[in-house]
Formats: C-alpha cells, sequence, structure tokens
C-alpha cells in the first residue's frame, strides 16, 4: 500500500463525513448534507487518482462566524486529509507578502506531519525519516481554503490592479500548474515540482451585498430560477471576479445566519461550548459555575443581536464570567449560579463601572 493510501481516509462516506460535521456544526444541516458530498468526492480521488477528472471546486458564502472555516477544518483533521488555510487579504503578488507558492509549501508541511503521526514506512530518507516524493504526492490531493476570498473582488480602482493578479494567479492553480518549490533552502533541501491539478479549492467569505443587484442579471437566467434569492455565477462575476475563475468554482454553498436557539444548541454542546473555558476557570478558584437555562437563554438572544455568528457568544460571555471570576477571587464561594437576575445585575455593575471611568 502507497503512502498517500495510508494517509487517506479509511472510512470516506459521505453519510460518516456528515455525521462528524453534524457533532460540531450547529445549524447548517444543508450546507454540510452539501459539503460532505463533495468531500467524499474528492476523498474517492484517493484510491482513483486521475488529475484530468477531479472533484469539482467549491465557494461558501455565509455571514462571519457560521462555521464555515471550522467545519472545513474538522472534515479534513477527520478525512487525514491535508489542509491550508489562507486568509485571502494576506495574499500579494511575487515578493509581496504571502503567495499561492506558500500555501503549497503549507500542504506539503502538513502532509509530513500526517505521515510522522501515522508513523508510515520510507525508502529514501530525509531528516524526519520520510521521503519528499511521498509528502508530495500527500500532499498533491489537499485542499486549499482560502476564506474572505470576497475581498479579492475587483470593485474599486484601489483593489483592482492587486486583485486582479491574485485571481489570475488562482485560476492558474486551479486549472493545474506545475510549481517548482524547495522546501527548506537553508538545509540545501533539493527542489521539487508541485502540480496543483489534483487539488480542491474551497473558497469562503460573507459576499456582503451579492444579491443587491439581482435586477442587473440576464433575464433569461433570472426567469429560470425556481428562488429569486438563489446565487447564480452571473452575481460573483458583477460582484468583481473574473468569469473564467468562476466558471472553474462550480460548487455554491450556503451557511446560514445563526439565530438564537442555534447559538442555545451551541451552549448545550460540550463539544463546542465556549463557556466550558470560563467553567474550567472559575474551577480553579474553587468555584462551580452553573448556568441555568434562562441565562443561556438571554446570553444566545444576546449574541444573535451582535450579528457575528458564535463569535458573539465570547463577546457576550466575557465580561459577564470575568467579573464573576473577580467576585470569586475577592470572596471565595464554592458555586456560582448564574441566571438571568445575576446578567442583569452584572450588566448594571459594568454599566456603572464603564460610566465611572
Amino acid at each position: 500500500m502507497s503512502a498517500e493510501e495510508r494517509v487517506g481516509p479509511i472510512d470516506s462516506s459521505a453519510r460518516r463525513i456528515l455525521a462528524e460535521l453534524r457533532k460540531t456544526v450547529v445549524g447548517q444541516e444543508t450546507a454540510i448534507r452539501d459539503l460532505a458530498t463533495l468531500l467524499a468526492m474528492h476523498s474517492e480521488w484517493f484510491s482513483k487518482p486521475d488529475d484530468d477528472h477531479t472533484a469539482p471546486n467549491a465557494l461558501i458564502i455565509g455571514p462571519t462566524g457560521v462555521g464555515k472555516t471550522h467545519a472545513i477544518r474538522r472534515a479534513a483533521q477527520n478525512l487525514n486529509i491535508p489542509l491550508a488555510v489562507v486568509d485571502a487579504t494576506q495574499l500579494g503578488g511575487v515578493g509581496a507578502g504571502p503567495n499561492l507558492d506558500d500555501i503549497l509549501l503549507e500542504l506539503l508541511t502538513t502532509s509530513r506531519r500526517l505521515m510522522k503521526e501515522k508513523k508510515l514506512p520510507a525508502g529514501s530518507l530525509n531528516d524526519d525519516g520520510l521521503t519528499y516524493l511521498d509528502e508530495l504526492k500527500v500532499a498533491s490531493r489537499g485542499i486549499v481554503f482560502i476564506d474572505e476570498f470576497d475581498k479579492l473582488a475587483t470593485r474599486s480602482k484601489q483593489t483592482n490592479e492587486r486583485n486582479e493578479l491574485i485571481q489570475r494567479r488562482l485560476l492558474q492553480f486551479i486549472d493545474g500548474a506545475s510549481v517548482t518549490l524547495n522546501p527548506s533552502p537553508e538545509a540545501n533541501d533539493e527542489e521539487v515540482t508541485f502540480n496543483t491539478a489534483g487539488l480542491m479549492f474551497v473558497v469562503a467569505g460573507a459576499f456582503t451585498g451579492l444579491t443587491d443587484d439581482v435586477g442587473a442579471r440576464p433575464q433569461p437566467r433570472a426567469r429560470a430560477l425556481d428562488d429569486p434569492n438563489q446565487i447564480i455565477p452571473d452575481d460573483l462575476v458583477r460582484f468583481g471576479f473574473m468569469k473564467e475563475l468562476i466558471a472553474r468554482i462550480p460548487v455554491i454553498i450556503v451557511f446560514e445566519e445563526l439565530g438564537t436557539a442555534d447559538l442555545v444548541e451551541i451552549l448545550r454542546n460540550p463539544a463546542i461550548d465556549p463557556s466550558l473555558f470560563y467553567r474550567r476557570y472559575l474551577k480553579s478558584l474553587g468555584a462551580d459555575l452553573v448556568i441555568d437555562d434562562s441565562a443561556l437563554a438571554r446570553i444566545a438572544a444576546d449574541a444573535a443581536d451582535l450579528g457575528i455568528g458564535a463569535r458573539g457568544l465570547h463577546q457576550r460571555l466575557f465580561p459577564l464570567l470575568a467579573r464573576l471570576g473577580q467576585q470569586v477571587e475577592d470572596d471565595p464561594v464554592r458555586s456560582v449560579v448564574l441566571d438571568q437576575p445575576k446578567i442583569d445585575a452584572l450588566d448594571q455593575e459594568l454599566e456603572q463601572r464603564r460610566l465611572d471611568r
């Protein structure tokens, strides 16, 4: 059995991937079903590699804090697929900050880590006991995830030149480029040639205002839509992306905004509940923290009003539970109950402290 097959998933069915995603991704059933199917298609490529027939690339659209990056990280980790995550706003051209070539180096590094964890046998060894050839095979079947992809749109004079350059370079990578890399020039490593044809590209962003001008859509395509709010390639081209690039990212997956009920579910899920961090901290101070149902509902509703998804939970929890921790340090107790009246009292205290500054 080859090294890349050993690192690849044992069971990569869409059903299994979906089951894993459901454990920690809340409120996105349709989106994670589509994502699970897509990743199962890509994983199938491990056993039947064919550079001319790869799984399609995907665009994930959704507001901040709804689980886009988390879902792809979770799935890739579970499937033992090398993943490189990059923020589009940090990308630059050659010699201008991180570029797409650096992403390939990250995939090589991740592949080496996966192989070491699996303790795979190797032939001609480097210092880590692994062959660059094996690392390259594993890396060339990885996933590139580009977040904040909407920031690469060419919608203003300030961003046109830079973003168009990055879009064109990305188009080359998606089409299948042979890129010469040197993983560790300081160690006099030999250069390797990375063929990007087998990579899956998943790009994501909020795309605020994407469908504000749906009236500008070509009328024949607009009339053919069952749902006028459905996102189509024409919307992305109008937003500021090359038609050739969008054509190579045909799958569109939409993550919805999280509501209060979703945020309550997150607070009840031990695998992802952000309050566990604060519970552990208070426990280190000698106090057990109990958050009752009324407090969970209040925190979730307040976080939903912030409009930043699950990230709003931390913004709501920190001032409340940091203050509780300070109270416990000043007056040690063995148990603390956070309910709605307690939240009201803490909010009033925090507001008064703000006014007194």
